[in-house]
């Protein structure tokens, strides 16, 4: 889980930022880019002061250059907290209220860089109610759709450990408003959850990427409980021992992602991961390799080794994980994962290699405190 650091300045540290980072004023299409959303920087003399303001700093993939907005009013809700989740570019906020005596969790468009001046956030239960997914460390969260699309959207929210977290703020239901469930085994504990347009279903993958928990994305009707898939693989590389060696000395985390057509992809990302106090910097770092398996299409409990998707690219951080066409983006790299957290860069899949960013404005991504959000495309 990553912390949204708070940092405050004057105002005239705004001034000092690179001439060379673009700022996001307006635009000429009718989408963004996709977005790495890295790094947040607030002003004002306190965090209780009326007027505090935020400068949100994104990466762009298809420039590799920074987008800045800039003057962003920090909601009084979310000055004590951090970002845990992104879907649909809505930040998933867990925030303390009241003295610190109780934590809210809200969804929030503050971090969508073409939302408005007004800020929308959403608590995903009453205020002044604690329930037990507050006081959880979160992994991540997925969403059915944005607010903005429907305000019959659901959230579903995944804690370290057993716990999953389901929500419908605008539900009709008794108890839409929180339905928790755990998850089957300790195989799940550390586990990323991920919404699928194509069967309106919540998948959560273990942590080996061999079995596939789901729920009903409408659960208010259904609140039985879970299904357990077990998956089976063909295709498997066959890699030399030295190969293995270096992948068994690597954390794994295991991601499940839809494309635009409802092709599915189980991807098992190895990393050799940063030692406490080393400064996070703007490079692939210790990513030595992505495996990704397509989901069968006559048989959708077997996953193919496959190094070619095709004109698609894969987003992979603390968001939600999407895909976009590469195509539609001229400048990103078909057939690639764009990745963020145990470092940053792009993988391509058919060489095998990942290689860091070249960010045009290298000095402003040299701080240590970044955030591993992608934001897939937005409409203007």
């Amino acid at each position: 889980m990553s912390s949204l650091l708070l940092s405050l300045s004057s105002k005239a540290s705004l001034r000092k930022l690179p001439l060379r980072c673009h700022t996001l004023r307006m635009f000429s299409f009718s989408t963004t880019n996709p977005y790495l959303l890295y790094r947040v920087i607030n002003y004002g003399s306190s965090m209780d002061d009326i007027h505090v303001t935020s400068n949100i700093h994104y990466f762009d993939p298809v420039k590799e250059d920074e987008v800045i907005v800039r003057d962003k009013v920090l909601p009084m809700e979310l000055r004590k907290g951090c970002l845990v989740g992104m879907s649909h570019g809505w930040g998933v906020f867990k925030a303390v209220c009241d003295y610190n005596e109780y934590k809210a969790i809200y969804v929030t468009d503050y971090y969508n860089p073409c939302g408005s001046k007004s800020v929308k956030s959403i608590p995903l239960h009453p205020l002044g109610k604690p329930i037990a997914i507050q006081q959880q460390a979160i992994t991540n969260a997925a969403m059915t759709c944005s607010p903005d699309q429907s305000k019959d959207f659901a959230v579903a929210v995944k804690c370290l450990g057993p716990m999953i977290n389901f929500n419908r703020p605008g539900g009709t239901h008794k108890d839409s408003g929180s339905v928790i469930f755990k998850t089957p085994f300790q195989y799940f504990d550390q586990s990323k959850v991920m919404y699928s347009k194509r069967d309106e279903k919540f998948y959560t993958p273990s942590f080996g990427g061999h079995f596939l928990v789901f729920w009903d994305s409408f659960f208010e009707e259904d609140m039985t409980g879970s299904e357990l898939v077990e998956l089976r693989f063909c295709n498997v590389p066959k890699l030399t021992q030295s190969e293995w060696e270096l992948l068994d000395s690597c954390s794994k985390t295991v991601y499940l992602v839809e494309s635009p057509s409802g092709q599915r992809f189980l991807i098992k990302w190895y990393a050799q991961n940063h030692q406490p106090g080393d400064s996070m910097t703007f490079l692939c770092r210790g990513t030595k390799r992505f495996m990704v398996f397509r989901e069968l299409e006559e048989d959708k409990r077997t996953m193919c080794y496959t190094e070619d998707i095709g004109d698609l690219c894969i987003f992979l951080g603390n968001n939600e994980p999407f895909c976009v066409k590469a195509s539609s983006f001229p400048g990103l790299n078909p057939n690639s994962i764009y990745f963020a957290g145990d470092g940053f860069g792009v993988y391509d899949i058919a060489t095998r290699k990942p290689r860091s960013f070249r960010p045009k404005s290298p000095s402003a991504f040299s701080s240590a405190s970044l955030l591993p959000y992608w934001i897939p495309p937005m409409s203007l």
